[in-house]
């Protein structure tokens, strides 16, 4: 679609979950996911209505909060494309299970559409930076790389990696850069356009939080392919999209990590999964690239007390939060 559909689809989160329902379908012919609040599969108006419910909310002193959001950018055509935004609630008293009372916060994510012939919405995929949750109501303070820091030094290859040449905007070329950024930077950087931007997080300053070179690549991403912070196994599950741009969804196993995000893992393997946005090139090299990982099920697998009620099914009991 375009920039102006991503105003008028976050206006009506704030309208009414009537209005927002409208933008999908037609009927049942849709799927929703946001996984960081582990809404997988929502594929009835009837589960929509109940789920974009709070986004709705105008009361500010029923714990709900006010949700205001803000579209950063669209990349896209009428046919799909990926929305940019920002959330900042507001007045809310608890989020995710956590004491977010007088702790405001703004986290950042995006959401990838498929839309039918008419402009209806016909696949969503949502994902933002939950850590950012954390780090304003705590009890963890999650760095922003699934490492901690950037790597200055030390190795950016952990196993030997060889591209397939397969075309940019299809499944096996998810599959060279899942295999890159687990195994070897070096390599990785090569399926990158001379000038592009990566952004892995919540940007809070572009200096340090959006890549715009090799040298910064091999930094931030170094440390997931170099072994030193455990051995990274990314694998695609699925590509949406085109040759011009799309969504790589996969699944990512850690093994032999002492920190993910620097919260101790005592010795666990940190499953979880992601999204990556890509928009390449003429020459199918990637020229802007947008990811989030699903960090909310790692963190409740480290003893984080997250809470992610599936409050939009018709059999939820609200008695069962206590």
């Amino acid at each position: 679609m375009h920039y102006s559909f991503g105003i008028q689809w976050l206006k009506a989160f704030r309208s009414s979950p009537e209005a927002i329902c409208e933008l999908y379908g037609p009927g049942d012919g849709f799927l929703f996911e946001d996984p960081m609040l582990d809404q997988h599969r929502v594929t009835t108006q009837a589960d929509l209505h109940r789920l974009f419910g709070p986004y709705a909310n105008n009361d500010p002193d029923n714990g709900i909060g006010i949700h205001n959001f803000r579209i950063r950018a669209y990349i896209g055509d009428a046919r799909c494309g990926l929305l940019r935004w920002e959330w900042a609630p507001e007045h809310a008293k608890v989020f995710l299970g956590l004491d977010v009372a007088g702790k405001p916060f703004t986290t950042q994510g995006h959401t990838f559409h498929i839309y039918d012939d008419k402009g209806l919405i016909q696949r969503e995929s949502s994902w933002w930076d939950a850590a950012e949750v954390l780090r304003a109501a705590g009890p963890q303070h999650p760095t922003k790389l699934p490492t901690g820091a950037p790597q200055t030094d030390g190795p950016v290859r952990s196993r030997n990696v060889v591209l397939s040449g397969a075309k940019a905007g299809t499944l096996a070329f998810a599959a060279d850069w899942c295999n890159a950024l687990g195994g070897d930077a070096e390599v990785l950087s090569q399926l990158y356009a001379d000038a592009f931007t990566s952004e892995y997080a919540k940007v809070d300053d572009h200096l340090r939080d959006t890549l715009t070179n090799r040298d910064m690549l091999l930094q931030h991403y170094g440390g997931m392919a170099g072994g030193q912070h455990g051995r990274y196994t990314f694998t695609p599950t699925e590509y949406l999209g085109d040759a011009r741009w799309g969504l790589i969804l996969w699944n990512l196993r850690i093994e032999g990590a002492n920190h993910y995000r620097g919260i101790p893992t005592g010795g666990k393997t940190v499953e979880t999964i992601g999204s990556t946005f890509h928009e390449y090139d003429a020459e199918g090299r990637i020229r802007l690239e947008s990811t989030f990982f699903e960090d909310n099920r790692a963190f409740v697998s480290l003893g984080i007390p997250i809470i992610r009620p599936h409050y939009w099914k018709a059999d939820f009991d609200p008695a069962s939060l206590g």
